[in-house]
């Protein structure tokens, strides 16, 4: 009977244990609710027993399910072992990663990235795939993709994540722009034609829009660009002021206006499903991102 048990029968379960709650278990190991209750019928089918009671404010174990609590703890523990313990040789080690990543982490972080990691483990390859709200939950749960690293205002807090670092929109110009010298105070920018990158639901054009309407400026938008990769060669043409992250503007052979004032900053994190959180090179992975952060 145990061998048609999965271990993520298992960890499910132990989730059960804790929470008491299907909804909540759903919210932290990335999974709907449906299956939620899917892989608790497998469990109830193969061990003859309804395993949790429905009351007012969740559920309740079986005196059966403390046992196979117990009984499911100890293999737990010894599988975390194994993958602990395994000699683990990144050289030797040949695979694919794939990374859900929106603009900003496409240039401000994959680069350096792959770089790091292929000089460590020469046979990993990597697949960058673009952010899209809709979709990243469901590409993560199935194994489409292994992280996903974005703006954490967008990204759903059910997912493990870690925060690597802050960041925040500049304000900022061509490299050869006649502007630099005009701009001495913020009521300044709404001399000036701007143009805006994206209205997007991926990106934090509120935080922009919020910035100058505390400071009651309006601006005149000539152009809105589908994306950052866009503006160096616009600003060439087009003496004009944009925002962007100051991460970006960095490589951009853009020039940064000193303001009295500047937005709010915004977490960047990497986030992934519970099944990868006991993968070795999952592990490695987010140890790099964070020693590059």
């Amino acid at each position: 009977m145990v061998d048609r048990i999965e271990i993520k029968h298992m960890r499910v379960f132990m989730h059960l244990m804790k929470e008491k709650n299907a909804s909540r278990v759903g919210l932290n190991v990335g999974l709907s609710q449906q299956a939620i209750s899917e892989y608790l019928k497998k469990l109830r089918e193969e061990y003859n027993d309804v395993l949790f009671l429905r009351n007012g404010n969740g559920l309740t174990p079986t005196d059966f399910a403390f046992d196979l609590a117990s009984k499911f703890e100890r293999i737990l523990t010894e599988v975390d072992k194994l993958n602990l313990d395994t000699t683990y040789d990144l050289k030797s080690l040949k695979r694919e990663y794939t990374i859900i990543a929106n603009e900003h982490a496409q240039q401000a972080i994959i680069p350096l990235l792959v770089s790091t990691v292929v000089a460590a483990a020469p046979n990993v390859s990597f697949k960058i795939l673009d952010f899209y709200p809709q979709h990243y939950k469901e590409m993560l749960l199935s194994g489409e993709a292994d992280l996903l690293i974005g703006f954490k205002a967008f990204i759903d807090q059910g997912l493990n994540q870690i925060e690597l670092k802050q960041d925040h929109y500049a304000c900022a110009v061509g490299n050869r722009s006649n502007l630099i010298n005009q701009i001495h105070q913020l009521k300044d920018l709404e001399k000036f034609p701007h143009v805006a990158v994206s209205n997007r639901k991926d990106q934090l054009n509120d935080t922009v829009d919020s910035f100058l309407k505390k400071h009651d400026i309006s601006r005149r938008v000539i152009a809105v660009l589908p994306c950052y990769t866009s503006l160096q060669r616009f600003l060439d043409a087009n003496d004009v002021i944009t925002f962007l992250p100051s991460a970006l503007a960095a490589g951009a052979n853009l020039r940064l206006l000193e303001l009295d004032d500047q937005p709010e900053s915004f977490d960047i994190v990497a986030a992934w499903h519970g099944r990868s959180s006991h993968n070795q090179f999952h592990k490695w992975m987010i140890e790099t991102l964070l020693r590059l952060s």
